[in-house]
C-alpha cells in the first residue's frame, strides 16, 4: 500500500515537472517566433522600395518594433547583426544596409523553419 501511495505521489512530481517544463519550451518558442516575425514588416519594406530610407515612411518605427523584441528574445548573433543594420541606417549607408538586411533576412528564415521544425 505504501509503496503505490509512494509511486503515485513520484508519478504525479514526474508529470508536473515535466509539463512545466513542457509549458516553459512553448512559451519560449512563441517568443522567439514573436521576435523573429517581427522583422517580416522590414524585409517587406526592403523587397518593395528601392530606397527604402526614402520611400517607406513605416521603415523606421518597424525597425524601432523589430530591435526591441530582437534586444529581448534574440541571441547573441542576431543581435550583432541587428545592431550592425541600425548603424547602417544611421550612416545613411543603403549599400551596407542591404547587405546586412539580406543577411538577416536569410539568418530570421533559417531560424523560424528551425523553431517550427521544417529543417530540410
Amino acid at each position: 500500500m505504501i509503496s503505490s501511495a509512494t509511486i503515485v505521489v513520484v508519478g504525479w512530481f514526474v508529470n508536473g515537472f515535466l509539463n512545466r517544463r513542457h509549458e516553459v519550451a512553448k512559451k519560449r518558442m512563441e517568443c522567439r517566433l514573436e521576435a523573429l516575425n517581427s522583422f517580416l514588416p522590414v524585409f517587406f519594406s526592403i523587397q518593395k522600395h528601392q530606397n527604402p530610407f526614402v520611400d517607406d515612411s513605416d521603415l523606421l518605427s518597424n525597425l524601432e518594433s523589430a530591435r526591441s523584441k530582437f534586444q529581448i528574445y534574440g541571441q547573441s548573433d542576431e543581435i550583432e547583426l541587428f545592431e550592425s543594420l541600425v548603424k547602417a541606417i544611421e550612416s545613411q549607408n543603403v549599400e551596407i544596409f542591404l547587405t546586412k538586411a539580406q543577411e538577416l533576412v536569410h539568418l530570421v528564415r533559417q531560424r523560424i523553419r528551425c523553431q517550427i521544425g521544417l529543417n530540410t
